[in-house]
């Protein structure tokens, strides 16, 4: 292979070049990430006293910024550098710096692998590669698309109906006819109406009769004449609904374009959505006493707003088709004997301020097919889904009186079953990931065997890429979510490949240019979240209950007194794990006396009796909140309340921004963050990481702020500097509260979330049965080989495992003595 030397450093930095490179091999550690490359290149340069242009500026620096990680091999460092957004090229740098060759994705991991493995292994591992499964759908060229699938698609479909109108006028006039809903033929009759011209020159007669009819009539006025054309029930409830949709079909087939398709599609029963199924078996679903329980948290909320709206938004769009149809959702989720305090016990539960949404549950079944009682954790839940989704289909079937019309799955686990049961009812599949643990726990990859026992990222990735795979599309809060920014990678992206070293290689795990992906944020419930100065929508006695309980009531769920309760409040709500951070930010907190002097600590989170925890990571972090609070002296400045109720989390919200205070999330990551959103919506002026999805709602010093995470001193100094601009500038705290509402009103709300979610599911059943049916076969059935061969036999023995209470060696089977 060539030097890329030449090619990559200039002349002039090469000297520094090697210097560096012996700098880097000679660091204690032998893996960085761009963190650690960056800061090395600091180190060398403070070292060696360059300057500040050749810190920023020089080819070096420009060559570095992009590497995302390398590691030391073979007297060489192997280097992954991300030139552009969700593009790669691989390094090996000969450590005296003298010689880079480029190398391919594949020697890249073979050599992660060797890098990784502790005892080094003969023979091959399987090699999962998607990409040649994607010659059937168009690829996005630009990664500023990406996010944006379906228009995409749109303008594909409408350059084929321009360019092969014969063809595609068929496509399209099979697939009107082809919906009904139970036994009633919807659109057009295909006995009276048989092929797509004499559709369009009945359609054109038709509509003309219509036209001499009231606009205001409703269609039973003119269903006799209709039917006998060969028109029926789903153009519209009212002449002029009809008029104008069919309108709109005779547009797009004159002059197509992305917009009429999307407009004619959104507006008829293509097919009719009213049967909806959404699948999220793990943690404690359920509407009351649940936040804040192990693996519980905003993506319960997430979907019960989600229900909410979509039932009030297919009602409506399904009233204007003229039919007579009461939509169903449906949540399936996992049945637990044990409940504790909760309603996780009982099999069916109708959601609050809904006609016809259910939460139904289902039990996991053990090999014996008994009940499991207890409690799962979402990293242990893998032997069951297989049987979950089987007991799912026939539960479906009967509450549906038949199939669903679309299934939406909801992270890792309720992506897999979702992707079972899709390929069972054979309809539309919308993944929703919430949040990919691929990202959050650095190294679970390259150090898999290190953490499988506990979290089991050998099954949950594989089940990840099968899901993003099989799934029609998949719907993100943010674009960082799929590809990241400028210098981070996005957590989809980080599927493109990776290596479980000794286990299985992944050469391409998904293709981020296919145009499934579409960004929609979701919105807050503007019955619960409202600004803290309408008074007249608050109720008193809630607010006088909630201001005891936050500041003064002593009780059994309530740990810390406050001295001075008049102190600014710090507040933040989550449930207790690593990630969440809750413990850093009271360690910033108890390594700043600003803070402690100006503000009091009001954190809700878990249970503060540890031995009311079933879950390893809640435990540990419960443990380290009293520690700190010990270490720091933190008491009379404090209160630990236990979770709070989602329907009062919006008057503490408003009771805090009363009180002058702040909402601070302090995760390590965050992929969207909906309480981020809850508190803006509030008037509750708001500090989100800097990591993940905050940074796609948060202008920093505008409608909130945005805070370094990685380490407490970091978060104490941000929010420092908040109260002493708070201090110097009487108007700074009004106008980000202001702006923040602004924000999330124009932004993020559930009615347009809806509209569009309603509109992918029509749109990519249109590109599944014109173009995409027959492509998918070969990928499903390749989904379908990993399943069965790299999936369920190691989930299998996971089962055998925790019921023999034996560990897993590293081939995922049984660790027995041989004693």
């Amino acid at each position: 292979m060539r030097n890329q030397l030449t090619s990559i450093i200039t002349k002039n930095d090469r000297k520094s070049f090697r210097e560096y490179i012996t700098f880097l091999t000679n660091q204690e550690k032998k893996f960085f990430l761009r963190n650690d490359v960056i800061q090395i290149f600091r180190q060398y340069c403070d070292i060696t006293k360059k300057t500040k242009r050749f810190r920023e500026k020089s080819s070096i620096f420009n060559f570095i910024k992009k590497i995302q990680e390398a590691f030391i091999i073979h007297e060489h460092i192997a280097v992954m550098h991300r030139y552009a957004i969700a593009k790669y090229r691989f390094f090996l740098i000969r450590s005296d710096g003298e010689y880079i060759e480029e190398i391919d994705i594949s020697k890249h991991l073979d050599l992660k692998d060797q890098h990784g493995l502790v005892e080094q292994k003969n023979g091959t591992q399987p090699h999962i590669d998607f990409m040649p499964f994607y010659d059937y759908s168009p690829s996005i060229k630009d990664s500023r698309s990406i996010g944006n699938g379906i228009r995409f698609l749109n303008r594909y479909l409408c350059s084929n109906i321009f360019n092969k109108p014969n063809e595609w006028n068929e496509k399209l006039f099979e697939f009107i006819k082809l919906h009904k809903f139970k036994e009633q033929q919807l659109l057009v009759n295909g006995d009276l109406i048989n092929n797509f011209k004499t559709f369009f020159s009945k359609i054109e007669k038709i509509k003309e009769w219509l036209e001499t009819r009231k606009p205001e009539a409703p269609y039973s006025a003119v269903m006799t004449k209709m039917k006998k054309t060969g028109f029926e029930a789903g153009w519209g409830n009212t002449v002029g609904r009809i008029i104008e949709t069919m309108q709109v079909l005779i547009d797009l087939v004159n002059e197509p374009t992305d917009y009429l398709l999307e407009k004619f599609i959104s507006r008829v029963p293509m097919p009719l959505i009213s049967k909806v199924a959404i699948i999220s078996p793990h943690g404690w679903f359920g509407q009351t006493d649940v936040l804040g329980k192990p693996d519980t948290g905003g993506q319960v909320i997430y979907i019960l707003d989600q229900v909410r709206a979509l039932e009030k938004y297919l009602k409506k769009t399904i009233q204007l088709t003229g039919l007579d149809v009461e939509p169903k959702i449906i949540v399936v989720t996992r049945l637990i004997p044990q409940a504790e305090n909760t309603t996780c016990n009982q099999k069916k539960e109708k959601i609050f301020q809904t006609h016809n949404g259910f939460i139904l549950r289902i039990p996991f079944r053990d090999n014996d097919y008994t009940s499991v009682k207890h409690w799962v954790s979402r990293f242990k839940i893998w032997p069951y889904l297989e049987a979950f989704a089987d007991d799912c289909s026939t539960e479906l079937v009967s509450e549906f009186e038949g199939n669903p019309d679309v299934i939406i799955g909801n992270y890792s686990d309720g992506n897999l079953v979702a992707s079972l049961l899709s390929d069972k009812f054979e309809v539309i599949q919308c993944t929703i990931a919430h949040a990919l643990e691929k990202t959050k726990y650095p190294f679970s990859d390259l150090y898999w065997q290190d953490k499988e026992n506990d979290y089991h990222f050998s099954l949950q990735f594989i089940a990840d890429i099968l899901s993003m795979n099989k799934s029609d599309f998949i719907i993100t809060s943010t674009y960082q979510e799929i590809t990241g920014t400028e210098d981070t990678m996005g957590q989809y992206e980080s599927y493109q490949f990776f290596t479980l070293p000794g286990l299985y290689q992944v050469v391409s795990g998904i293709n981020l240019f296919s145009p499934k992906f579409n960004v929609i944020p979701p919105g807050v419930d503007e019955n619960l979240y409202f600004p803290y100065y309408i008074k007249e929508k608050r109720i008193k006695s809630k607010t006088i209950q909630w201001e005891k309980r936050l500041f003064r009531e002593t009780s059994e769920d309530i740990y810390g007194q406050l001295d001075r309760p008049e102190k600014l409040p710090i507040f933040t709500m989550a449930r207790f794990d690593k990630v969440k951070n809750i413990t850093g930010l009271i360690q910033a907190f108890g390594m700043s006396k600003a803070l402690q002097q100006n503000c009091n600590l009001i954190f809700a989170a878990g249970t503060i009796h540890i031995e009311e925890s079933r879950d390893l990571e809640e435990r540990e972090e419960i443990n380290k909140a009293y520690d700190l609070i010990e270490r720091y002296n933190l008491h009379g400045k404090f209160r630990w309340l236990s979770s709070i109720n989602k329907l009062d989390t919006g008057e503490v919200y408003r009771i805090m921004a009363d009180h002058g205070g702040m909402f601070v999330q302090p995760a390590l990551f965050e992929a969207f963050g909906l309480t981020i959103i809850e508190a803006m919506a509030s008037g509750l002026p708001t500090f989100g990481p800097k990591f993940g999805g905050p940074l796609e709602i948060i202008e920093y010093g505008v409608n909130g702020l945005l805070l370094n995470t990685s380490k407490p001193e970091l978060i104490a100094k941000s929010l420092e500097s908040f109260i002493e601009t708070c201090t110097t500038d009487k108007t700074y705290w009004s106008m980000i509260s202001e702006n923040g509402i602004r924000r999330v009103e124009e932004q993020f709300n559930w009615k347009s979330y809806s509209e569009r979610l309603v509109n992918l599911t029509k749109l990519y059943g249109f590109w599944r049965y014109s173009v995409s049916g027959k492509g998918r076969v070969k990928l499903d059935r390749y989904c379908d080989f990993i399943y069965h061969f790299l999936f369920k036999e190691r989930a299998k023995n996971l089962e055998e495992s925790v019921t023999q209470k034996l560990p897993l060696d590293a081939s995922g089977k049984l660790f027995k003595s041989r004693r």
